[in-house]
This record gives C-alpha cells, sequence and structure tokens, in this order.
C-alpha cells in the first residue's frame, strides 16, 4: 500500500503537467480546417467581378464590362448585420479626403457605362441590350457587405461568428487610394488568411475546423484615406 501511495504522489505532478501542455497546445491550435472547399462562393465571385470592371475601365473595354455586369447581376448583396467594427492605430496627419468605395457592377452606375462604351457598335448594344433584359432565374448567391472608410496608418477589425466545417471567404475592394491589407485571425491569435497589402483586390477562403469568433482585419497602408468595400460569403 505505502509503494502504491508513493507511486500516486510521484506520478500525480506528471500527469498534470501532461494535462496542462495538452490544454496549452489545443488552446494554440489555429481554428482552420486542414481541407479547403475548392468551390467558389458568392464573395470570390464579387472579387472577381470587381476585377473585370477595373480591368474595364482601364482598358475601355465594353466586353470586360460587360461580364463583370453579368457575374456581379448573379450574386445578391445584403448589408451587414451582427458584425462589430474596431478601429486602432494613429491616423497619419493631414490625409486628403479619400474616393467613394467602387461600385457594385451591377449598379445601374456602370450599366449606363457599358451603354456608353457600346454607343456605336450594334454587336454590344445588344449585348447591352441583353443584360438590361435579364431577368434573373432560380435562387441567387448571396452575400453580405460592410462599406466603411479607413485613415492611413489604421487597421479596422471586424469581429465575426463562423460556424465549423462551413467554407467561409472575405473579399475586400478598396478605391485604390493607398494599398489594403487583409487578414483573418481567430480567437487565439492565430492568423488562419492573409493577403499582403496591394491596391488590387484581395480574398481570403478558409474553411474553420469548429465554431468560432474570428477578427478580419483591414490594413490602410499609406497617407491618403481609403473608402472600400468588405464582403462576406461561403
Amino acid at each position: 500500500m505505502r509503494a502504491q501511495s508513493r507511486t500516486r504522489r510521484l506520478l500525480a505532478p506528471t500527469l498534470a503537467t501532461l494535462m496542462g501542455t495538452g490544454s496549452a497546445c489545443w488552446a494554440e491550435a489555429a481554428n482552420l480546417a486542414p481541407t479547403e472547399s475548392s468551390q467558389s462562393g458568392p464573395a470570390a465571385r464579387v472579387v472577381l467581378a470587381h476585377s473585370l470592371y477595373q480591368a474595364a475601365i482601364e482598358q475601355g473595354d465594353p466586353v470586360l464590362l460587360v461580364a463583370a455586369i453579368r457575374l456581379a447581376r448573379g450574386i445578391t448583396l445584403r448589408p451587414v448585420t451582427g458584425w462589430t467594427r474596431t478601429t486602432a492605430g494613429a491616423a497619419a496627419p493631414d490625409q486628403p479626403a479619400g474616393r467613394p468605395a467602387p461600385p457594385d457592377p451591377a449598379s445601374p452606375e456602370v450599366l449606363a457605362m457599358a451603354e456608353a462604351l457600346a454607343d456605336e457598335d450594334p454587336t454590344l448594344q445588344d449585348l447591352v441590350y441583353g443584360i438590361v433584359a435579364q431577368v434573373p432565374h432560380g435562387r441567387q448567391a448571396t452575400a453580405i457587405e460592410a462599406r466603411a472608410e479607413l485613415a492611413g496608418g489604421q487597421i479596422d477589425t471586424w469581429r465575426v461568428a463562423l460556424s465549423g466545417d462551413v467554407p467561409a471567404e472575405f473579399g475586400l475592394i478598396g478605391d485604390g487610394d493607398t494599398d489594403l491589407g487583409l487578414s483573418v485571425l481567430d480567437e487565439g491569435g492565430n492568423v488562419v488568411c492573409s493577403v499582403s497589402p496591394g491596391k488590387p483586390a484581395a480574398l481570403c477562403r478558409f474553411t474553420p475546423a469548429r465554431n468560432g469568433f474570428f477578427d478580419v482585419r483591414v490594413e490602410s497602408i499609406g497617407m491618403q484615406r481609403n473608402s472600400y468595400r468588405l464582403v462576406g460569403g461561403g
């Protein structure tokens, strides 16, 4: 009996250490499933539509603009609910006002651009007319969108709840005045997705391993305010 009691006393600290180490490992494990969905969701399509729109405007290409409009019209955008936003960091001084956030390619404003570009081309006019007359059929994909303005040198953090084993996407579309970075962190501070600062639209795609809260961070690099759109979907 004495030997058994002595053995228990010797094992107790070791067991406690192992249990503590296991808990620490679990706390540090990133909330990230090992596999990622191969299918693009609505947020990815919104980012692609914006990229096509930007290329169309830069090149004056009505065909690309029509493609952007068609892609964007297949997605229903709804205002975000349930996200909380905090802003950190000191804004760089004397910053000029930024431009408005880029328009949704499905908006009447962009459709008017397409009509203007196709003004003297009957084939392009037919393409644009086809978009105007098009009525969406079936259930459309839905994405949620937040619009905000961020000063250079600051970071916006959006707190978002996500479900485990459900693919998630976050698309960032800035006005192009300054570079914007996009990253997503889990509750333990682990980075589950990150895109280096840049002016083109950015996209983060991942699948949480379990239910939890995530911080979606938008960082403004530069000396000018930036209007942006943050789109979520899955």
